[in-house]
């Protein structure tokens, strides 16, 4: 992709159109999903006759050919310093934010009174980063359970984006179009901005503060409902796990049903499935916090850190010890 798709030729549009300048930053192995819906966004925009032209610059730190994590390959600018800020900013996620220089300019911006967008994984970042936070912060609904299981983040929040002084962390993933066009919609007219959302096929464009959909069991279009309500109330107790007949009861169901709704739609059973929820928290808190083993086993509804280790190898053919051994070693690999 030698050119941005948001910028087309400047013959596409007059010169005495006002622009509005537009940073999107990335570094290698940036979420391909956020990086291709924020572009979406304002090409569609500037394929309409809104009366405002958006141009959009991707930047890195290691500017020229950027992969992405799914292989998508852009071409960007290298960012300077705090040189050439823009109108607006976007911090793409993905697995290499926890560094760069994206924070400094993010604070430039911010000093600037414009906005800044930090998605999923750069939100994340900075939420570790600049802990203890004065204001209201967010990030995926995945790394929020693993950062209030730390106790250091009392100002996060489930929203789908939280704005703390010109710096809006967002959950990103699929939503980005969504908080793009509900930016858009502070900048043009109120008949652009539905316009915008019809041509992308956004039925509704939810808003900053609404709750992320977390976990399976919120997809209600697409299990049967009684497995649906089985399956959150797995979600919302994996501290103090319930046995399956408790699950079946809560769920107004009888344990044979319930049994044989995970086997028809999961091709498993609700113990396992259970057991599925408590290691994937685990996984996340043993990978992304130094939270100790045991707090882990607990958090994930284990008696002990034993008792977690013999779950968590049979599932991921090594010990939490292990894992938390081996990436260490590649964090001093990255090192030197």
């Amino acid at each position: 992709m030698d050119r941005n798709p948001a910028s087309p030729a400047a013959s596409d549009h007059s010169d005495d159109t006002p622009r509005l300048a537009v940073e999107i930053f990335v570094q290698p192995g940036f979420s391909q999903l956020e990086l291709s819906l924020i572009l979406a966004v304002f090409e569609a925009a500037n394929a309409m006759e809104t009366g405002i032209w958006f141009s959009v610059r991707i930047t890195s730190d290691s500017p020229g050919v950027v992969t992405g994590g799914a292989g998508m390959m852009v071409r960007a600018e290298p960012a300077i310093g705090l040189q050439y800020l823009q109108d607006l900013m976007f911090v793409v996620g993905g697995r290499n934010c926890s560094g760069g220089s994206w924070l400094a300019r993010a604070r430039a911006m911010q000093k600037l009174r414009r906005p800044v967008f930090l998605l999923s994984d750069a939100a994340t970042a900075y939420i570790r980063r600049c802990a203890p936070l004065s204001g209201p912060a967010t990030t995926h609904w995945q790394d929020l359970r693993a950062l209030r299981e730390t106790g250091e983040y009392p100002t996060l929040t489930d929203s789908l984006v939280a704005e703390n002084a010109g710096i809006l962390t967002s959950a990103g993933g699929g939503y980005t179009a969504e908080m793009v066009v509900r930016h858009l919609s502070q900048i043009l007219a109120p008949q652009h901005c539905a316009e915008l959302a019809s041509v992308l096929m956004i039925e509704t464009a939810r808003g900053y503060s609404g709750e992320q959909p977390k976990g399976a069991a919120r997809n209600t279009n697409l299990l049967e409902a009684r497995l649906v309500r089985a399956m959150a109330i797995m979600e919302e107790c994996i501290e103090y796990p319930l046995s399956t007949a408790e699950v079946a009861e809560r769920a107004g169901i009888s344990v044979r049903h319930l049994e044989r709704l995970f086997l028809t739609h999961l091709n498993t059973t609700p113990a396992k499935h259970y057991m599925q929820l408590r290691l994937k928290l685990a996984n996340k808190l043993i990978t992304d916090t130094n939270l100790p083993i045991a707090e882990i086993a607990f958090a994930s509804g284990f008696a002990s850190s034993t008792s977690l280790s013999r779950a968590y190898r049979r599932e991921y053919n090594m010990t939490p010890y292990q894992v938390r051994a081996r990436d260490r070693a590649g964090a001093g690999l990255r090192a030197d």
